[in-house]
């Protein structure tokens, strides 16, 4: 085997061995070990990806876009963030998952992609959590209940007291079906009693635009979604389904705050890789994410998008995941909805 071996470090002295000789050579040099490609050079030394499961633009999107050139900083290389859309974020994640966990691929993914499309989707390519390597939570975005003025109401009680004097008669519109935002309607249908019809849409614009239109009357989003259309007058925030108030509208009270300790729904995104990232890979990148999310640059441009930067450690992460994927478990069971 030490034959083997010096001959490998010297590759040209193999055609001057007899031919007996040479293939014992090369049986015993299939059987050395073999040597993982990060010994080859200290990881990161190229390029490294972030998958996004969402086309360019959405809240997904600009996340991993602020967080590309800070965590690039933190990593002594770039970060390149390629977009791969489908299956309610469900594709790309698989494809992350289904890469080599080398450490140059990585997810930047919706929380729903983990918690929420296990639940829903009728078959899933990948298995939570034996399948990933779990990074961080990189940023925390609370869903809000937002009405077209219209509607004449201002507050989460004066929409109740109204859809108990009109039962039936109100609908809320949804970011599309058995996502976190058609999941949060059900939710608020369950803890407050209230008879409205919900109706998915096939994304967040296209609903929005009808609610500032008055097709629909009530929506749960995302905040950054709404923020603009809020600062504009042209919705009206009822709650933020939240333990906390958002810095982004410090004035709008949460659904705790209302009597509804249940009825919360907190979107997040996170960094996560596949299953067998090396220690070494894995402790480099959840120290360049906390040093990412700690930059002006994150803070403050999530800040602007109504987010937060977000850092956690893999054992607060997979917590979370437990308990989230519970959560929304039991909200499909009630609820019944499925992917379509």
């Amino acid at each position: 085997m030490a034959g083997a071996a010096e001959a490998a470090r010297h590759p040209a002295r193999l055609k001057d061995t007899p031919p007996m000789q040479r293939r014992d050579f090369l049986g015993a040099l299939a059987a050395l070990p073999a040597v993982p490609a990060l010994a080859q050079g200290a990881w990161p030394n190229r390029p490294v990806r972030t998958v996004v499961p969402y086309p360019p633009g959405g809240p997904n999107d600009i996340i991993a876009r602020l967080y590309a050139p800070a965590l690039g900083a933190a990593l002594g290389q770039s970060v390149l963030v390629e977009n791969r859309a489908g299956g309610s974020g469900v594709i790309g994640a698989d494809y992350v998952l289904k890469s080599p966990p080398d450490g140059y691929t990585l997810g930047t993914i919706d929380g729903g992609s983990l918690v929420i499309a296990p639940h829903t989707q009728p078959s899933m390519p990948y298995r939570v959590p034996e399948d990933v390597t779990l990074l961080s939570v990189v940023a925390t975005v609370p869903e809000a209940l937002v009405a077209t003025p219209g509607l004449g109401v201002k507050t989460l009680p004066e929409l109740l007291e109204l859809a108990k004097r009109r039962p039936g008669t109100l609908n809320i519109a949804t970011a599309g079906a058995a996502g976190i935002s058609h999941l949060t309607a059900h939710l608020f249908r369950q803890q407050t009693g209230a008879q409205v019809e919900v109706v998915p849409y096939r994304g967040a614009a296209p609903a929005v635009t009808d609610l500032v239109a008055g097709q629909v009357q009530l929506l749960f989003a995302d905040l950054p979604v709404i923020l603009p259309h809020i600062k504009a007058g042209a919705l009206v925030p009822l709650a933020l389904a939240a333990r906390q108030r958002s810095p982004s509208l410090p004035e709008l009270r949460t659904t705790v705050e209302y009597g509804f300790p249940k009825l919360l729904a907190e979107n997040w995104y996170c960094t996560v890789a596949p299953r067998g990232l090396p220690a070494a890979v894995t402790q480099r990148v959840t120290e360049a994410l906390k040093a990412a999310s700690e930059t002006a640059s994150v803070r403050d441009g999530l800040a602007a998008q109504g987010a937060e930067a977000t850092w956690t450690s893999q054992a607060d992460f997979a917590a979370l995941l437990r308990e989230q994927s519970e959560t929304w478990r039991q909200v499909v069971a009630a609820s019944g909805v499925k992917s379509e």
